[in-house]
C-alpha cells in the first residue's frame, strides 16, 4: 500500500513538472510572437517613412524643371551682370513665373549715390526671328543704343559688356546676339525711360527711373 502511494506521488510530481514545462514553453512562445509582431511593426513604419520622403523629393524636382532653361539662363545672366557692375553696392532680384516662357523679374539696385528699382517682363519666343519681329512691332519711337551709351544708363547694365552670358552659353552652346533700345522722356540718365533688350530669342521690356540719393 505504501509503495502504491509513493508511486502515485511520483507520478503526480512528474505530471506537475510536465505541466510547468508546457506552461513555460507557452509563455516563451507568446513572448517571442509579441516580439516578432513588434519588430514587424517597426520595420513597416520605417519603410513607410522612407517611401514618403522619396515622393516629396521627386515632387520638388519635377516642380523645379518646368521653366524654360534658356529663359532661366537669361535671367541668371542679368543678375550676374549687376553683380559684375562696379557701381552696384546693393542688389536684390525676385522672380515671379507667369508660365513656362514668361517671367516678371523685379530688380532693386543701389549704391551710395543712386538707386534703381524696376520690374521687367521676360518672354521666350520660339525663334530669334519671332523675337525680332516682336521687337520691330513695339519699338516705334525707340532709339537703338550703342556700347558707349550703355555706360550712361545703369538700367541697361544687363545689355552692356558686364553681361558675359555664361549661363546662356551653358544652356545653348553658343553666345547670344543682343540688341537694346531706349525711349527717353528727358535728356538725362535720371529721366524716366522705357527699355527693350533682345537676347536672341528672349525679349525683355521694362520702364525704369534712376533715383539720385537726396
Amino acid at each position: 500500500m505504501l509503495f502504491l502511494q509513493k508511486k502515485s506521488r511520483a507520478a503526480l510530481h512528474l505530471s506537475n513538472r510536465k505541466l510547468l514545462i508546457v506552461e513555460f514553453a507557452l509563455i516563451y512562445f507568446m513572448r517571442s510572437k509579441v516580439a516578432i509582431l513588434i519588430a514587424t511593426a517597426i520595420i513597416a513604419s520605417v519603410l513607410a517613412a522612407g517611401c514618403t520622403s522619396s515622393t516629396q523629393n521627386t515632387s520638388q524636382t519635377a516642380s523645379s524643371t518646368t521653366h524654360d532653361p534658356v529663359l532661366q539662363a537669361v535671367i541668371n545672366d542679368d543678375l550676374q551682370a549687376y553683380n559684375n557692375a562696379t557701381w552696384v553696392r546693393s542688389l536684390n532680384q525676385s522672380i515671379q513665373w507667369i508660365n513656362d516662357t514668361t517671367a516678371m523679374v523685379t530688380y532693386r539696385v543701389s549704391n551710395q549715390n543712386e538707386s534703381l528699382t524696376y520690374t521687367a517682363t521676360y518672354t521666350k519666343f520660339n525663334s530669334v526671328s519671332d523675337a525680332s519681329n516682336y521687337v520691330s512691332s513695339i519699338s516705334q519711337g525707340y532709339n537703338a543704343t550703342t556700347a558707349v551709351e550703355l555706360t550712361n544708363f545703369p538700367a541697361l547694365t544687363t545689355a552692356s559688356s558686364t553681361n558675359t552670358h555664361q549661363s546662356y552659353l551653358s544652356a545653348t552652346g553658343s553666345l547670344p546676339s543682343t540688341n537694346s533700345f531706349i525711349k527717353m522722356q528727358g535728356d538725362q540718365p535720371t529721366s524716366p525711360a522705357s527699355y527693350i533688350i533682345q537676347v536672341s530669342d528672349v525679349v525683355i521690356t521694362f520702364n525704369a527711373t534712376l533715383q539720385e540719393a537726396s
